[in-house]
């Protein structure tokens, strides 16, 4: 999951060269396949942690707090790119998603592993 966050981070730079609707294609296809090896990681830890008895209200938190950020980010992008352009949202949101590839580093130490048995 990690190597994938880490190299999910750099397809939006993919976006400054590309000069074809055949080349968007080929780099969402890249996004898809990437997202594809940590979406599910990422759910089944997230699910392996929640709390007992309080499935449905932290299920309901993550998405409205995701879903809520999500919104709010996008007003602001617009906002910025309006004024500084998509060069800058572009390369924002490499950086920021870099950042946030690299803090998820710090709590391995806290995940539980699953033992089979």
């Amino acid at each position: 999951m990690f190597i994938f966050t880490i190299l999910t981070a750099f397809i939006p730079l993919l976006y400054l060269i590309i000069n074809t609707p055949f080349e968007l294609y080929i780099v969402q296809f890249i996004l898809g396949i990437f997202t594809a090896f940590t979406f599910p990681t990422f759910m089944a830890i997230f699910t392996r942690h929640i709390d007992k008895d309080k499935e449905g209200t932290e299920w309901g938190m993550y998405f409205t707090l995701r879903d809520l950020t999500i919104a709010f980010l996008a007003v602001v992008g617009g906002y910025v790119a309006t004024i500084a352009g998509f060069t800058v949202i572009i390369a924002a949101v490499s950086i920021m998603s870099l950042i946030g590839a690299l803090l998820s580093w710090l709590i391995k130490p806290y995940i539980k592993i699953k033992v089979s048995k």
